[in-house]
């Protein structure tokens, strides 16, 4: 009995060692590398804490002063962290209850494109990526003029941090 009690607790020490090292490190390394970023509370680690194809970005806090402009940075500079590994999904969470899933390719699309690309862009186009849990879009896709496809692309990402994290902390006040 006692043996079988050892094995268990080194099983779950390595678990919690692979996912220290394999993603919660990196991401707080990029996280703490932008000292504006210390306003976000955003951890990643594998979903179940052993299932590398689904990376879980859980978001556990955000101060007051925090802008969704800061969520977005860390949510940016985790990519680029990873943006030379791959999944199959990337979770978004907020206080372990994910909220969204996206595409793990469209995770590592943002990750590479993080220096060069207009973040603006990316911010904007983000939310069309979304997917709720049971794989459904999370929002639509917009066509039509310019100012009115920036409008609700806009739109569709301020909806879409209310509905992962401020909507309860709004309620948490």
């Amino acid at each position: 009995m006692k043996k079988l009690i050892i094995s268990a607790l080194i099983a779950i020490g390595l678990v919690i060692a692979g996912n220290a090292a394999l993603a919660t490190w990196p991401a707080l390394k990029a996280k703490g590398e932008d000292p504006r970023n210390v306003s976000v509370s955003l951890f990643a680690y594998y979903r179940w804490g052993i299932d590398p194809t689904t990376l879980v970005l859980d978001l556990w806090n955000v101060s007051a002063s925090a802008s969704m402009a800061d969520v977005d940075r860390v949510l940016l500079d985790t990519a680029e962290a990873f943006k030379d590994r791959s999944f199959l999904k990337v979770q978004l969470a907020y206080r372990g209850s994910t909220r969204f899933q996206f595409v793990g390719s469209y995770f590592k699309q943002v990750g590479e494109e993080r220096h060069f690309q207009n973040p603006v862009y990316t911010i904007r186009t983000m939310a069309e990526n979304f997917k709720h849990s049971d794989g459904s879009p999370a929002f639509g896709t917009w066509t039509g003029g310019l100012i009115g496809v920036i409008t609700r692309q806009m739109e569709d990402h301020q909806e879409m941090h209310r509905q992962w994290y401020i909507n309860d902390l709004a309620r948490s006040f």
